[in-house]
């Protein structure tokens, strides 16, 4: 039975971080390709991404290093060395789990932030957010590292030391704290989306492709939730689950940052599908609400504050300049002859009547003639 119990989480902890980590680095890939058919060179966020891609690389690498350690049986059960290696493959595990974590995030906000940066309140708040996640990642990070005294005393025991108190508390604590951050930056951009002058339907698209990051929150949570059965004197049978909802929280991090990046990608295959469809049936939009102050090369707009200033005659102002301005750019190269008739039963009050008519008049006789 111990023997099947092994094998049963020996292929779990070996399969799903692997598969995890595969989607996640075709996502990323497929982001990159997307950029290169926008014609849009790489971006800040595109290369935090990256680097939290390759940090959840090593985590990943030492959740299936446990899975070939005995993960699964209990600790008593395990030779002295590889009771060992599973413990140092927890305790580096804790090492890149935070700083993968922070460049993701850090990754989603800054993408966020060029989308609506020209609105205050959101520039200020994610600032704000960028430095609290990364002060929570080093935070994180050194007291994972030094958390028992010596450093190697966390995963061997025949050293002379001691732990601090509270370890999985602490665990506990940095998983509620960045679970606080995923909903933050799941609902931060929400308000702002409503609050824009967009039709129902364009809010409900924009506030779907934000909603991604609820999966983050999911699995964050479940991760959360696994730490009350983290045993740190026998993790060999009692870090399995949360080392998979660790690497699963990466991943899907990941994945669900560069989903809304792959708009080029997803346009151009659409494109391609529907290219027997006549151009004719295809009309640019005008009637599009959505105020924005620059349009970028892959299909976003940053968005812009200005529909707070603006009241009823002022739109009424900004729609007919946008039309004039849209018939300007559909009549470019075409000359229109325009001539009015005005015919009166009674005297004109217009002064030039008479000169306006005598024209006309002598106009008819040289004709005739």
């Amino acid at each position: 039975m111990a023997a099947e119990h092994n094998t049963y989480w020996k292929n779990v902890v070996t399969i799903v971080p692997i598969v995890g980590a595969s989607i996640a680095t075709i996502v990323y890939l497929l982001r990159l390709y997307s950029r290169r058919l926008a014609a849009v060179g790489l971006l800040l966020e595109d290369v935090l991404m990256g680097i939290g891609l390759i940090i959840s690389y090593c985590a990943t690498a030492f959740v299936v290093q446990t899975a070939f350690n005995g993960v699964g049986l209990s600790v008593a059960s395990l030779p002295p060395d590889r009771r060992e290696r599973i413990q140092f493959g927890s305790w580096m595990i804790q090492k890149f789990w935070a700083p993968s974590m922070a460049f993701v995030k850090i990754s989603i906000v800054v993408f966020l932030k060029r989308l609506l940066g020209s609105v205050r309140v959101f520039s200020i708040v994610s600032n704000c957010l960028i430095v609290f996640i990364a002060v929570w990642a080093i935070t994180a990070l050194l007291v994972n590292t030094f958390q028992c005294i010596p450093v190697q005393y966390y995963y061997d025991k025949t050293l002379k030391g001691h732990c601090m108190k509270g370890q999985v508390k602490f665990f506990q604590a940095m998983g509620s704290i960045a679970l606080v951050e995923d909903i933050i930056i799941l609902c931060l951009p929400i308000p702002i989306v409503w609050r824009l002058q967009m039709v129902f339907r364009q809010k409900l698209a924009v506030t779907l492709v934000f909603s991604l990051g609820a999966l983050v929150c999911i699995f964050s949570f479940m991760r959360l939730i696994e730490f009350r059965n983290f045993v740190l004197t026998d993790l060999a049978s009692s870090s399995a689950k949360e080392s998979i909802w660790t690497c699963l929280e990466l991943d899907v991090a990941i994945i669900c940052g560069s989903l809304p990046l792959l708009k080029p990608l997803v346009q151009g295959f659409l494109g391609k599908v529907k290219s027997g469809v006549s151009r004719d049936r295809s009309q640019p939009s005008t009637n599009t609400k959505l105020h924005s102050s620059r349009t970028t090369n892959d299909g976003f707009r940053q968005i812009s504050d200005q529909h707070r200033k603006w009241a009823g005659s002022k739109n009424a102002t900004t729609i007919a300049t946008q039309s004039r301005h849209s018939s300007d750019v559909e009549l470019n190269a075409i000359t229109a002859h325009t001539s009015v008739r005005r015919d009166t039963d009674g005297p004109s009050d217009v002064s030039s009547a008479d000169s306006v008519l005598n024209r006309e008049w002598e106009h008819d006789t040289i004709s005739k003639s």
